[in-house]
């Protein structure tokens, strides 16, 4: 098994279903993508070696031709490579591609993309590669099969494998490399398609999130944006996965305008909000804390215009910001920031794409999984709409969209072409996984009136070459009638059908960011909601206490990003992120003595304290000063301290003995938040306090009445011992 992880790799070429080789000139297009890169075939596919054989062949698919069989295209060709990656040379090495039973259902479908069937129907003769391949040699091959050699005889899904056979130096022939994947035949040469009296209706997610966070501190006056890497800047550029993203849309919508009306972008607002501050300059953080100019701004400024032109008049939703892990955050108590990542993002995002405004009221949950609180949390009384895997409904009853409670709807998630695109695992969203969601979408094609909602993998991997092919093969399908589109605004439409809730089941709980992460950034999120509650506008400036708290608060949504599940490390360094720019804003207020020594005249004199706020906002403070032996502080009020001054406070107090001692100091919000840090004063006094007095004046009447007793029974005794007159 391990053996083939490492020997089975393929890339799939960028033809289109009809077998035509993609062409353009223009900046994004296809022309300028570079080719698709080898992908590892998943494990548990075509394997004859032993687990524990070591590996010796790799195998790279280069073309598989045509994409969909039509009645044009009587042939089926492969082009490809094989590289001997073992110890020993392989003799008679041999290809055939070869076919199973047809997938008439739902059910086999699926089971074929996580465990193939054996591909025994039909089986052709090899065609020699070569007969010898050295160690470290490679070979290239082309192998073209009829459709009869195929026996390929009805419409249908089938199951084909690319099989490679050699016999290593030492030992017999087997199979030392293989690829499965999915092989959608419309029509046959000879018999005309048909199409479905009432056509699929195909609406098309295409998501635009980065691979996760990266902002260290954000563009702010004249402090240009510092991110933790520059990879976001070869994503935008030419190559780039970002960059392939709009290259595929661009290229394929070219001749196809209805292709578009079918699509509608899902927007991360923190990546426009990244991508736009890129654009103006910025800098990237070295392992050090150094840092170095950026080299990714043309590429931000060309990838922002190419959006801008994409989405303009088109459909657009956003992304919860920074892609939230939404029923995570209101399931660890910060509910307030599940609401904001998606009011948030939505202003966003039409902020920066105007005039196009993204759809209100529609939110696409990671997975397409939201707890049913989450919900409630983010819309409150807003109608709102809920992209949603169709698993996780409950009570379903009619057609959809659903109604959910009073005013809410659900619009299922196409379960079955969506995880095809997305493959077993996240490394197998690319070129195998891109032809089988193609199979499973024209398998729901050939199901009459179906509305197929699509919703690609959050961070699509695929080439563009193969976006574009898939792309370009729903425009075919709906120049040929087998689908129309269908706008996202018009599926959100009138509920036809209801449900009685959203199931949130415990994989999905389990699934959500580390309860350790969540722990972190659900307290900070309690102390800037305690900060921003103490400060007020100041007269004098006019700075709005949440254009502080704002950049935070940004901060904790990058840190509960669903791109963080499974990835501790990284949570915690994002949390890291807000929690430092926390404690810069509350070191801000600063609590300290007027000066040397505090020396006081009286036992109830006051201790005066000097409160610094160097915010531009006014910030209501509390002293604290603790009782200590010789010292009992009264009763403290909170004051406003007005912004970029310092006041001193008076605080009252009672000494209880003479001479000098400490006392520690601190500032809090009116809610005990600390702010600042603990500042520890000296105290010099040479009064009593009325308690020392009192007891001083106590053992001084004691002593003088033991004086007196004293006397007194001296006097007594000397009468007594005069002796008695005669």
């Amino acid at each position: 098994m391990s053996g083939l992880l490492h020997a089975t790799r393929h890339k799939l070429s960028a033809a289109l279903a009809a077998g035509v080789l993609l062409a353009g000139s223009a900046p994004l297009t296809a022309a300028a993508q570079p080719g698709p890169e080898p992908l590892i075939a998943p494990i548990g596919l075509a394997r004859t070696q032993p687990a524990n054989t070591p590996s010796r062949l790799k195998l790279d698919i280069d073309q598989l031709d045509p994409r969909v069989i039509r009645s044009d295209t009587p042939t089926v060709t492969i082009k490809g490579r094989v590289t001997n990656v073992g110890d020993r040379r392989i003799d008679q090495v041999e290809v055939r591609l070869q076919r199973g039973e047809a997938l008439t259902d739902e059910g086999k479908l699926r089971a074929a993309m996580t465990q193939p069937p054996n591909a025994e129907i039909a089986k052709p003769p090899f065609t020699l590669v070569t007969k010898s391949l050295d160690q470290g040699a490679s070979a290239t091959f082309t192998a073209t099969y009829s459709l009869d050699q195929l026996r390929l005889d009805q419409p249908g899904v089938y199951p084909v494998l690319i099989n490679v056979n050699g016999r290593p130096e030492y030992g017999g022939a087997e199979r030392l490399a293989g690829l499965n994947v999915l092989l959608p035949v419309l029509s046959l040469p000879g018999r005309g398609g048909s199409t479905p009296p009432v056509p699929a209706k195909i609406t098309l997610l295409w998501p635009l999130a980065d691979d996760h966070p990266r902002v260290v501190r954000p563009a702010s006056g004249d402090q240009q944006l510092v991110l933790g890497d520059d990879d976001l800047a070869s994503s935008l550029q030419i190559g780039g996965r970002l960059y392939g993203m709009l290259n595929a849309v661009e290229a394929a919508t070219r001749s196809n305008s209805s292709l578009m009306s079918s699509i509608c972008f899902a927007v991360d607002g923190d990546l426009l909000e990244t991508v736009q501050a890129m654009a103006n300059g910025y800098q990237v953080q070295g392992p050090n804390g150094s840092t170095a100019p950026g080299k990714g701004n043309a590429f931000a400024q060309r990838w922002l215009v190419t959006l801008r032109s994409l989405t303009s008049g088109q459909c657009v939703i956003a992304l919860p910001y920074a892609d939230a892990d939404v029923s995570a955050l209101s399931r660890a108590g910060a509910a307030d920031l599940a609401k904001t990542s998606v009011n948030q993002s939505l202003a966003t995002v039409g902020n920066i794409l105007q005039p196009t405004k993204p759809l209100p009221g529609v939110i696409w949950p990671v997975d397409g999984t939201i707890d049913q609180r989450a919900l409630s949390d983010i819309a409150g009384a807003t109608p709102t709409t809920v992209l949603a895997n169709p698993a996780r409904l409950k009570g379903v009853n009619g057609s959809a969209p659903y109604a959910v409670g009073q005013s809410d709807r659900v619009v299922p998630i196409d379960e079955l072409t969506s995880s095809s695109l997305a493959g077993p695992v996240a490394a197998e969203a690319g070129p195998v996984s891109v032809q089988n969601g193609l199979a499973t979408l024209l398998f729901r094609a050939t199901q009459s009136g179906q509305s197929v909602l699509v919703a690609p993998p959050r961070r699509w991997t695929a080439p563009a070459s193969e976006l574009t092919v898939y792309l370009q093969s729903i425009g075919r399908m709906f120049t040929d009638r087998l689908a129309s589109p269908l706008p996202l605004e018009d599926l959100t439409g009138t509920p036809s059908g209801s449900a009685t809730g959203l199931d949130y089941p415990e994989q999905d709980v389990a699934a959500e960011l580390s309860s350790s992460v969540l722990d972190q950034i659900a307290k900070a999120n309690s102390v800037q909601r305690d900060l921003l509650g103490a400060m007020l506008p100041d007269d004098t400036r006019p700075v709005n206490p949440e254009t502080l708290i704002f950049p935070i608060r940004n901060s904790l949504l990058r840190a509960s990003s669903s791109s963080w599940r499974g990835n501790v490390a990284g949570g915690n360094q994002a949390t890291a992120i807000a929690v430092g720019e926390l404690d810069a804003l509350r070191s801000q207020v600063t609590v300290s003595p007027p000066g040397p020594p505090i020396t006081l005249a009286s036992s109830n004199s006051p201790i005066p304290i000097r409160i610094g706020n160097n915010l531009p906002v006014t910030v209501r403070v509390k002293l604290i000063i603790p009782e200590s032996a010789g010292l009992r502080p009264g009763t403290v009020t909170e004051r406003p301290i007005a912004a970029r001054s310092t006041f001193t406070d008076l605080v009252p107090a009672e000494l209880l003995r003479a001479g000098k001692f400490t006392a520690d100091v601190w500032v809090t919000t009116p809610g005990g938040t600390p702010l600042g840090t603990v500042s520890r004063i000296e105290i010099s006094s040479g009064s009593y306090g009325t308690i020392t007095v009192a007891v001083t004046s106590i053992a001084g009447g004691m002593l003088v009445l033991l004086a007196a007793r004293r006397v007194y029974r001296r006097i007594k005794q000397k009468k007594n011992q005069e002796p008695t007159p005669a």
